[in-house]
Order: C-alpha cells, then sequence, then structure tokens
C-alpha cells in the first residue's frame, strides 16, 4: 500500500469516529507528549543538577568576652540590635582601675620632678667641681713655681754664707754683714720651707677637687636608676590604660547581635562569654551532600538556593569550595566496629556555597535551605 493510499485509509477512520471519540484521542496525545516532555525534562535535571535539601545557612559567630574582671555596669544593647563597627557594647566598672592610674600619673610626676633636680644638680656639680679643679691646679702650679724660687733664694743664700763665713774668721768683713748673710740664709730657708707645706697643701686640694668629680658620677648613676623607675611606671601606666579601655567593650564589626548572657549588676571574669553576634553580609550556605553526588561538582559551578522561610523566593550562589574531609571524621565518638558486622553507608561532605545576600539580609544563620547546583559547568 502507497503512503497516499495510507493516508487516505487514516482519513476516512477518523472521518468515522465522533467529536466525543476525536476529543479523547487528542487528550490521550496530548498526555503521552507531556509525560514524555516530563521524562525529557526529568533525565536533564537528574544528569545536570545535584539538589540537595540537608543544607543550612551559617556565618562566622563572634564571641564577645571579657578580658578583666568586675561588675558589668551597663550594656548598651540586646538580642536583634543592628551595630556598627566601634559601637560601645558592654560597660565594666572602672572606678578603681583609674584611681591606680591617678597614683601611677602622680609618682611619675614625682620621679621625673626628683629627676629634674638631680639634673640640674648634676650640670651644678659638674661646672663647680671642674672649677673647683682648674682653680686647684692654677694653685699648685703656683706653689710650685713659687716653690722653685724659693729653692734658687735658698741656694744663693747658702752660697753667700759659704763664701762669707771664711771672710767673718779673717774679719775681711763686720760683723753686722755677717749677721745679714746669716739672717737672709734663715729667712730664704723658712721661706723655702713655706713654699713646700704650700706645693703639699696645693697638691692636697687638687687631689680632693679631682675626688670630687665622684659625685657626678655619683649623680649621673642616681639619674639612671630614676630613668629606670620612670620607665617601669609608665610600663604599668601603659597596662593600666589598656586594662580600663578593654573596660568598654567594643563592637568589632557592622553586625547583629544575636545573644546576650550578661545583665548589669553582674560580676565577670575574665573570658567570660558576654554575647554572640555576627555580621549579616557575610553568610554562607553548607551542602551536605553525600559522596556520591561529588562526582561533578566543581568549584564555581553556579546554584540556585531556595528556603523553608520564604516560599518561592529564589536566591543565587555559587560553589566556593569542597570540603576535604566527610563529616564522620568530625564525629566526638569513633565508630571503630569491634564486632565485624559492617553496612556501608554513604558519607556526606560539606560543600560550601557563596551566596548573594539582598540588602534586606533575610538570610539568617541557621535556616534551612535547599539547593540546586547545576552541573553542567565543569
Amino acid at each position: 500500500m502507497s503512503v497516499e493510499a495510507a493516508e487516505k485509509l487514516k482519513r476516512s477512520k477518523l472521518s468515522l469516529l465522533s467529536p466525543r471519540q476525536k476529543r479523547r484521542r487528542l487528550l490521550i496525545l496530548t498526555g503521552v507528549g507531556a509525560v514524555t516532555l516530563i521524562l525529557i525534562v526529568w533525565v536533564y535535571l537528574r544528569w545536570n543538577h545535584i539538589t540537595e535539601n540537608d543544607a543550612h545557612v551559617l556565618a562566622d559567630m563572634i564571641t564577645i568576652s571579657s578580658r578583666v574582671d568586675g561588675w558589668v555596669t551597663e550594656r548598651r544593647v540586646t538580642d536583634g540590635d543592628a551595630v556598627r563597627k566601634g559601637d560601645i557594647l558592654v560597660l565594666i566598672d572602672q572606678r578603681t582601675s583609674k584611681l591606680e592610674l591617678d597614683e601611677l600619673k602622680s609618682k611619675e610626676a614625682s620621679l621625673r620632678k626628683k629627676q629634674e633636680g638631680i639634673e640640674a644638680q648634676l650640670g651644678e656639680t659638674k661646672e663647680s667641681t671642674e672649677n673647683a679643679v682648674a682653680a686647684a691646679r692654677a694653685r699648685h702650679e703656683e706653689a710650685g713655681a713659687n716653690m722653685g724660687m724659693t729653692a734658687a733664694e735658698l741656694e744663693q743664700a747658702r752660697l753667700d754664707y759659704k763664701r762669707d763665713q771664711p771672710l767673718i774668721e779673717s774679719n775681711a768683713i763686720s760683723r753686722r754683714t755677717w749677721d745679714q748673710t746669716r739672717t737672709t740664709g734663715q729667712a730664704a730657708a723658712e721661706k723655702h720651707r713655706q713654699a713646700k707645706a704650700q706645693v703639699s697643701e696645693a697638691s692636697a686640694n687638687l687631689a680632693y677637687a679631682i675626688a670630687k668629680r665622684a659625685d657626678v658620677t655619683v649623680l649621673q648613676k642616681q639619674l639612671e636608676e630614676l630613668a629606670h623607675d620612670i620607665e617601669q611606671v609608665m610600663s604599668q601606666i601603659g597596662q593600666k590604660e589598656i586594662e580600663i579601655e578593654d573596660r568598654t567593650l567594643h563592637s568589632p564589626i557592622d553586625g547583629m547581635v544575636d545573644q546576650k548572657f550578661v545583665e548589669p549588676g553582674e560580676y565577670v571574669i575574665p573570658g567570660q562569654r558576654l554575647m554572640l553576634m555576627h555580621d549579616p553580609k557575610s553568610v554562607w550556605i553548607e551542602a551536605l551532600l553525600k559522596e556520591t553526588k561529588l562526582t561533578n561538582v566543581r568549584v564555581g559551578q553556579p546554584a540556585e538556593i531556595s528556603v523553608d522561610a520564604y516560599p518561592g523566593r529564589r536566591f543565587t550562589g555559587q560553589v566556593e569550595r569542597v570540603g576535604n574531609v566527610a563529616t564522620n571524621q568530625f564525629a566526638l565518638l569513633p565508630d571503630p566496629n569491634p564486632s565485624g558486622n559492617f553496612t556501608k553507608i554513604a558519607q556526606r561532605v560539606p560543600v560550601r556555597i557563596r551566596v548573594d545576600q539582598p540588602d534586606d539580609n533575610p538570610l539568617r544563620p541557621g535556616m534551612m535551605v535547599e539547593v540546586d547546583i547545576d552541573v553542567s559547568h565543569h
């Protein structure tokens, strides 16, 4: 039978059908086509998309803790408050610390005043000591020169005495001349003795003036000790200022206060948790995929996210990281399987998905979501 004859036979059979039979056949054909289309779409999605409902929103939860101990005097925020970076969250009593800081500053001022006094004394001592040494050295040199001169006079007197002694014996000179020569010799000897005494005194004075230089060394040592004491006090002041600063707790980020754990009037200790907060702009999705689904998952693949809290609203994201360890490795209680019985269970691997958070920050840590990863992008 030719094609044309078959077509004519088919049209003839259709013409014999009633309108009701024609509608029924059309509905059957439409249903078959719809089922076929659904199967094609399902097969496409099955091979090119991975869907997982074991996923939730995560964020870096920041714990605000106290570095010092003391009584909480004020808590300026509560659960759900939005804060800016640097905003004051909690105040801890500062009165005792401020009094201790004032005491340390007074001690520093006293030490510095004492330091200024010793520095002034050191300057005066240096000047007076050097002047005294210079004067003593000059007197010592003068006394030495004087002693040399008297020594020469004494020597001349002795020569005159020797020369006149034979003359007086032969009556070549008068007794008066002899007496004058002897008296001059005695005077020269006395003068020389006084000059020697002056030299000894000048030497002693010079040694004393030089010894007084040790006062400068003592004062310099006192200044060094004072500088060390001031440095210690300054270190204590710095520590106390840090402690006072730590008694005012500021927000480290622009974020939201999730939960508070302290009330005004409570006593806190170092390391105690005061509140939890997070940055709403820094959230991501963690999907726990079965290991059997990871074959075609790659970083950078797009993902669609649906949130239980917002039916019909879609969010977009991108695979940011595929975990290197299955979640069973983080179990608190390991499973050594001592009995030898074994049931193979597909383990789950965390996949991190970067999500584009809208301006109204609808995604909150802990929300359950469903992700659809398009794995056709390799």
